[in-house]
This record gives C-alpha cells, structure tokens and sequence, in this order.
C-alpha cells in the first residue's frame, strides 16, 4: 500500500509539467494518442460531456429550424389586445362613415335654396323666395344667400352668415340650425321698404339663438328726408334673450357723430315704434346750417305720423329744445311744434355767425348787439311731403332780451339833435321786446320796442339769407319841453349794422 501510495504521488507530479503530459489529454489534429490504451491507469472514465464551438452551433440551427417549422399555439393576453384595438379602429371608420351619411343630406338640404326659403318663411310669417345659395371657406366659413325676397315688402340683396364648423355639427344633432352673426351687403330701402322690415324684426326673434347680431353694412333711405346719407344698421339681442330689442343706426358718411336707436312696435301693432337720437358735431338735414355741439331728441312713428316728444340742441350761444310732429292727412303733411330758448347769447350768436372765435379767444370787436334772449316760438308748416313741410316751415313768437345794448349808435342823442350822423356810443335798454316770425328765406323782426328812461325806441327789421339788414327804427325822447324823435334807416348785415 506504501508503495502504490508513493507511486501516485510521483506520476502525479510528473503530470504537473505540460509539456511532459502523455496520456491526460489529447492533441486535435493528430491521428494517434499519446498513450498506450492497454496500460493500467490510476484515472477513472466519467460521463462529463463538455461542448465546443460546434456543439452551440448545431444547437442553435436546431431552434432556427424548430421556430420555422408549423406549429399550433394558443392565445395569449398580447393577441387578445391587438385583436381588441383592431375591432376598436374598425368600430371608428363605421361609425364616422354612419355619421356622414346621417350628416350630409340634412346639411346639403338645409342649406339648399329650398331649405333656406321654407325656414325663413316659418320664422318671417311669409313666403320666401331665395335666388342661390352657397358655402364659402375664406376668409371664414359662412353661408351666402343670394337675392332674397320677403313677400312683406323688403328684399336684401346679399346675407352673409357666419358659422363654425364645431356649432355647425352640433346644431344639426340636434336637428335645429346653429350659426353666428348675419352681415347683409350694402341696400337702399324706400320709407315702406324700412318700414316693413322693422315690422319683421319681433318675427326675426325665430332664428336660432346663435344669430344674436344682424348686421347691414351700409344702408340708406332715399325717400326718408330726416334720414339723409348712409348709415351702419345693427339688431342685436342680448345672451339668453329671445327678442331682439332694437336697431341702432349710426351715420357712417358725415362729420360728427349721430347715433338713432329704433325700437319697434310690439307684435299686435297697438304702440308705435320709439326712437331716441343722441349727436355730438351734428347738422341737422333740416333748420340753420349749424354744426351742434349736443344733440338729443326722442319720440315714436308709424308710417303716417313722427312725433318728437322731446329735442334739445346747443352750441356756443346756447341751448334749444321743444317738441314737434309731423302727420299726414293723406293730401299731404303738416308740421307743428315749438322752438323754447332759455338763454340764447346774442353776442356769442352774432360772432358764430361772422366766424368770430368763440369768447375767450382771441381779441375780437365790440358786438353790434348784446344780450340773453328768452323766446317759445311756435313751429308750423305744411307740404306735399315731409321734405316739402320742412322747406316750408315757420317760427313765430315774442323775444325778450334782457340786458340788451346795441353798440353804434346812441338813439337818445341821435333824437335830441334830429340827426343819427355823430350820434356814435352805446345805447342800452332796460327792456327791448319784439316779435319774430322766420323761414327759410329769412327772419322779420316786428314790433320791436326798446324803453331805457325817457327813451323809446319802435320799429322793423329785416335779416335775408345773405344776413343783410333792411328797415327803420324810430327813437323818441320824452322831455317836459316835449318829445323829440327821429327816424333811423337800418343796413349792412347783422354782423356790421349801419344807420344813417
């Protein structure tokens, strides 16, 4: 046992150098071992199988060909989700498919000329004719009506509405129209033409909640004398309200600014419709050719009747106001009413009239006449038309001028000497009272008496288009010696009097 123990021992020791190694490894390449098979061996045989490149090689082109071959698999989890998405996707296209179908032809005939006809003919209450129809993409969806015809008695050539695509879609789900603000091209409308028009704005309150605004560009009324030029006609009605309320117009062709409210009637036409105007730089299409600095007025019409219950106007020299009507009796029109001034500046009336700055300008000269005047005119006139009536209006009434001092001439001089020539200064009066009656042709000043003591001085004066002054005063002096008196002819213009 000693000696097989010291054996092993020394071959294994010889085994530890590589290069002396013959029989624990093999050399690849060679044809024969290194050792002798027959030969005792103290190693066992064991069953250990290591793999070489050769081994993972051949593995691997088994799995190759194992995943190329047919094979049957159950579902997984992976293959019911992409089996999920695709009925999902497939569900989509049918269903917008379903809606375009459903969307489509009641778009197409909503929009139609037949479609547009028979809804406005519902909410107007009468037959509606529309020449064409089209949608336009720029620059903004809208919907244009061509020519339609309103069997009441107006046309509008042109209605552009407003729409986005989103109100659009869900206008038609729930079967009813769904767009914005309506633009109407640029018309002209005869007096029954707007009338008829403003008679259809409480049926107008039919359309759809989303038209809230109706907006025509530009309109005017050659037949309406008190609506000269053209103006920006808007309806509107406020959020949550079915009714629109009123029409506002506002001047777009004139200086200043003028500004018309217009409510209408009520539906069983047992009131007028009202109106209220509010100016600023106005000049009024009839009356003086003065720009105001405020104009109010307010009242109601029909088409046989305008009645101003209330106007008040003013300027540098002062503020007018009053009322007025105008009817017509079928042969023609009459107006009437009043012209009030409270505190109308002679002086500051006068320099308007010259070009003269106002006061606290620039230095100007003593004014021919100064004073506050205080008169209630009545108003009259008469005419074939409206125009007409205008044309022809008058004013009449009693002035008085308080403070009154008219500046050339000393009357009191003037009738103590006999002459007016040398008699230059100031006359004032402690009352100066007179009659005026004006048209467009000019004004008349009757009756007019100045009394300042012992003076007094009568007469009448004419004023002309062109302000030009003609007449005769008469100044008396009342003295214990007597009276003495003397006629005075007046001339110039109302701006630079002469007496002589």
């Amino acid at each position: 046992m000693a000696r097989a123990t010291k054996q092993r021992s020394t071959k294994s020791r010889s085994s530890d150098d590589f290069g002396e190694s013959k029989h624990s490894h093999i050399e690849y390449g060679s044809t024969q071992g290194g050792w002798d098979r027959g030969a005792a061996t103290d190693f066992a045989i064991t069953t250990v199988n290591v793999p070489d490149r050769l081994d993972t090689q051949e593995v691997r082109a088994r799995a190759a060909a194992a995943d190329r071959a047919p094979s049957v698999r159950r579902f997984y989890l992976s293959d019911l989700g992409r089996g999920f998405r695709w009925l999902v996707w497939l569900a989509l296209i049918g269903g917008l498919a379903w809606g375009v179908t459903q969307v489509v032809p009641p778009l197409r005939a909503a929009i139609s000329p037949a479609g547009v006809e028979s809804h406005m003919s519902k909410v107007l209450g009468a037959p509606v004719s529309v020449r064409s129809t089209e949608i336009r993409y720029m620059p903004s969806p809208r919907l244009v009506v061509t020519d339609m015809t309103v069997q009441s008695g107006f046309r509008l050539p042109q209605v552009s509405v407003h729409f986005n695509w989103r109100d659009a879609m869900r206008g038609l789900q729930a079967a009813s129209w769904v767009l914005g603000e309506a633009r109407v091209a640029p018309m002209t409308l005869e007096g029954q033409e707007a009338l008829a028009l403003l008679r259809s704005l409480q049926k107008a309150s039919g359309l759809p909640a989303a038209v809230s605004v109706v907006r025509f560009e530009s309109v005017e009324f050659p037949g309406i004398a008190l609506l000269p030029g053209r103006y920006e006609a808007v309806i509107r009605r406020a959020i949550n309200q079915q009714n629109f309320n009123a029409v506002s117009l506002k001047r777009l062709d004139a200086s200043g600014q003028l500004d018309i409210e217009v409510t209408p009637a009520s539906a069983s036409g047992a009131s007028n419709a009202k109106f209220a105007l509010f100016a600023t730089g106005w000049t009024a299409p009839f009356g003086p050719a003065v720009a105001w600095n405020e104009a109010t007025a307010q009242g109601e019409f029909r088409a046989e009747m305008i009645k101003v219950d209330s106007y008040s106007v003013g300027t540098r020299f002062g503020n007018l106001n009053g009322a007025a009507s105008l009817s017509s009796d079928g042969r023609g029109w009459k107006l009437s009413g009043n012209l009030r001034g409270p505190d109308l500046n002679v002086e500051e009336l006068l320099a308007f009239l010259s070009g003269a700055p106002a006061e606290g300008g620039p230095a100007r000269g003593p004014a021919p006449l100064r004073g506050t005047a205080r008169f209630d005119l009545a108003v009259a006139g008469s005419g074939g038309s409206v125009a007409d009536a205008l044309q022809r209006a008058t004013v009449s009434g009693p002035v008085t001028v308080a403070g009154a001092a008219i500046s050339g001439v000393n009357f009191g001089i003037a009738a103590t000497q006999g002459d007016v020539n040398g008699a230059g200064g100031v006359t004032c009066f402690s009352d100066l009272d007179l009659e005026v009656t004006g048209n467009s042709s000019g004004v008349a000043l009757r009756n007019i008496a100045g009394r300042a003591g012992g003076l007094r001085v009568v007469g009448a004066v004419n004023v002309d288009r062109k302000l030009e002054l003609s007449g005769a005063l008469r100044s008396e002096v009342m003295s214990p010696r007597g009276v003495a008196s003397v006629q005075t002819r007046v001339g110039g213009t109302v701006t630079a009097p002469s007496y002589r």
